[in-house]
């Protein structure tokens, strides 16, 4: 006598035909997510998305400007030549770098006036022998220098039968005064204020002797205080 059941599911593996459906289901999204995984990772969409940006090739631009001159010199400007590149919405700048090359100012000199060359004092004193009259022998003294000199020594070689020398006078002032019998006399102590030995144009020296003074035969020599020198013979 056979059993049947009434009210039960008939059941496959353990499980009701629900439990199965939903298991199905289950199954084919786990192997609908592995195939869209794999196709990712075999590269199925590589293709660009978006249009790729379109690269324009580099170019170089060189401009040479014209620079201020800096106050040292003339002043070359350079630009140097540099790269910008252009892509679809979007610009880079061009950028210029300068670079200045400065050229050295020449410099010239003008004098402003000519220099004169210094004047020979010395060359401007002239001595020259006069007259010999009675005891006295007097000589002309030029200073023609503009500047006043003063006499700081006297050397004069005169003719043994003048007998002696015993007075020398400047303008008419006894600037010294001693014996002497013996040729030459040198005179460098004086007498009497020393503004009366200065020359400052035209004036006259004499000699005073103790008998009557020869003509000629003279040699005389004066220094004075710049150093200069002046001689005359007769």
């Amino acid at each position: 006598m056979s059993r049947k059941t009434k009210g039960r599911s008939r059941r496959v593996l353990g499980m009701t035909g629900r439990q199965l459906g939903v298991l199905v289901i289950l199954a084919v999204l786990l192997l609908l997510v592995v195939l869209v995984t794999l196709i990712f990772v075999l590269g199925v969409f590589d293709e660009p998305l978006a249009p790729a940006l379109q690269t324009e090739p580099s170019t170089s631009t060189a401009v040479e400007v014209e620079g201020t001159p800096s106050p040292g010199g003339p002043v070359h400007q350079t630009s140097l030549p540099t790269s910008s590149t252009m892509t679809q919405g979007t610009e880079t700048p061009t950028v210029i770098s300068t670079v200045y090359t400065s050229t050295p100012a020449t410099q010239t000199i003008t004098p402003t006036h000519t220099l004169t060359p210094p004047v020979d004092i010395c060359a401007l004193l002239d001595l020259r022998f006069i007259s010999a009259t009675s005891n006295i022998t007097a000589w002309r003294l030029l200073n023609d220098s503009g500047l006043p000199l003063s006499i700081t020594r006297i050397e004069i070689d005169w003719p043994k039968s003048n007998d002696a020398i015993f007075n020398t006078f400047l303008d008419g002032k006894v600037i010294w005064s001693n014996t002497d019998l013996t040729p030459p006399t040198i005179m460098t102590t004086w007498i009497g204020d020393p503004g009366d030995r200065s020359i400052d144009r035209l004036s006259r020296v004499e000699f005073f002797f103790g008998t009557m003074a020869a003509p000629g035969g003279y040699d005389l020599y004066l220094w004075f205080d710049n150093g200069c020198e002046v001689s005359a013979s007769n």
